[in-house]
């Protein structure tokens, strides 16, 4: 096979490739890591890459995301639709994770690995009463153990594919209007005496194919040191649509009368797919240029499909069935940098600067959604301990810069224009309703920053 048909055949795999959920930040963009990067972390986000390198590895890393909230939340008028001030708040959470691997160079041509690994998906604001029904604090979890193999097809093609089995936790904390799902508003919307509480905790199974992701990588050596990688990951199971289950409980609305009912709770979520791509080529003075970008297909991830069942919640007047609004798009992120290339060295520095487009729209932004288009900042620090022993540190930030939003899509008014319309859902507002954005509106200033940090201990033989 010729050169020129391997990139014919590359690119045109590429443009086929659909793209995936917010991945690990400390991989992909991080120094050190990427498409064309012969790390341990490769084995998802590349499997190809692993090919490029010569020696055999145990890889322990330890994982950190510190997320930084700012909300400035604006009150409506349910009469009016006026908007007033209304409460400040601040959230901060730290989210550990962390990933051990083996990497071993079996033949001249292959390369096995395998890892276990656990990455916070996501993280909502905890015990912020001010925005009970947007959250009340939960996380998405994953946890997941991966094989994988890269195998050199012709000298300058290498193919990967790896198989994960991934457990995914998911729980919800979250509070509902019962005076505004009814539509008798009288003692006003948000008010605490008819405030429902949603604890909804479930998760996916281990041993089944809807826990199994795929992600399938290809890298082209156009020489020694410029090097194009691509990969595509799959949503788990390759399915449309997947479904955790576990519990629910209920705080019932003091109006109600108050106290708890339990029952069992189905969430579906549809998770996307993801591509992403790096160019890699050698500068003098022994430095290698990064170029990377990540499409993720978050505009399937529109909701959080809640379901509750049991007869204790039928008798209480729980809904059956509950949206809780995500309302993603598209983001696609990008990135350069320069890095020392891996020679043996003691020390070895790197970063990277990068910009992502925003995932949400400015009248879908709520305290889980917060994120306008971006910018992230990278570096990195390697040791070399000894001959067999290296310590690898890399600090990634990313900037949102703030966001007012005056025209929510969450609109209180709808949920009680659509009853009054005998539920026509030909009507907008009883669109919205459907679609779970007939609550108190999310309008308001928002801000958030983020920090993440890997540090990783890499024990290397053979080569």
């Amino acid at each position: 096979m010729s050169r020129a048909t391997c990139v014919a055949l590359l690119c045109a795999w590429c443009a086929r490739a659909r793209a995936e959920p917010r991945q690990d930040p400390t991989t992909g963009r991080a120094v050190f890591t990427g498409a064309t990067s012969p790390n341990a972390t490769s084995l998802e986000l590349n499997p190809a890459a692993l090919e490029l390198g010569t020696v055999n590895e145990v890889y322990v890393a330890g994982t950190a995301v510190l997320d930084r909230l700012a909300i400035h939340r604006r009150l409506e008028d349910i009469a009016t639709g006026m908007l007033g001030d209304g409460p400040s708040l601040h959230a901060t959470e730290l989210e550990p994770g962390g990933m051990i691997a083996i990497v071993v160079h079996a033949k001249d041509r292959a390369t096995i690995a395998a890892a276990l690994n656990t990455t916070p998906v996501a993280w909502f604001p905890s015990g912020q009463n001010a925005i009970r029904y947007a959250t009340l604090g939960g996380n998405e979890r994953t946890y997941a153990g991966v094989l994988g193999a890269s195998i050199r097809v012709i000298d300058e093609l290498y193919f990967g594919l790896s198989i994960g089995a991934q457990d995914r936790h998911l729980n919800l904390h979250y509070a509902r209007d019962t005076a505004l799902a009814s539509g008798d508003v009288s003692g006003g919307v948000e008010n605490p005496a008819t405030t429902e509480v949603y604890n909804v905790s479930v998760h996916s199974e281990l041993l089944s194919t809807d826990a199994l992701t795929y992600n399938i990588g290809l890298v082209y050596l156009f020489s020694k040191d410029t090097i194009l990688g691509v990969a595509y990951h799959t949503p788990p199971g390759l399915a449309i649509e997947n479904s955790l289950t576990g519990n629910v409980e209920v705080a019932l609305a003091p109006a109600s009368g108050g106290g708890y009912v339990h029952g069992g709770s189905t969430v579906f979520i549809t998770q996307p797919a993801s591509v992403d791509a790096e160019f890699r080529t050698r500068l003098p003075a022994q430095l290698d240029l990064h170029v990377g970008v990540r499409w993720e297909d978050l505009s399937r991830m529109q909701a959080y499909d809640v379901r509750t069942y049991g007869t204790a919640l039928a008798e209480a007047g729980v809904p059956e069935w509950t949206l809780r609004p995500l309302g993603f798009h598209d983001p696609v992120g990008v990135w350069a940098g320069v890095e020392q290339a891996d020679l043996g060295e003691t020390w070895r520095f790197g970063g990277r600067i990068g910009f992502e487009t925003s995932s949400v729209d400015d009248a879908r932004t709520q305290p889980m959604v917060i994120a306008p288009a971006s910018v992230t900042l990278d570096g990195g620090v390697q040791y070399r301990v000894g001959p067999a022993l290296v310590i690898q540190t890399t600090l990634g930030l990313q900037y949102f810069p703030s966001l007012t939003v005056t025209r929510s899509a969450y609109n209180p008014q709808d949920q009680l224009t659509c009853i009054a319309s005998g539920y026509d859902y030909s009507t907008g507002e009883c669109e919205n309703v459907r679609n779970g954005y007939a609550l108190p509106t999310m309008a308001g200033d928002y801000s958030r920053f983020e920090a993440t940090l890997r540090i990783a201990l890499r024990y290397v033989w053979g080569g």
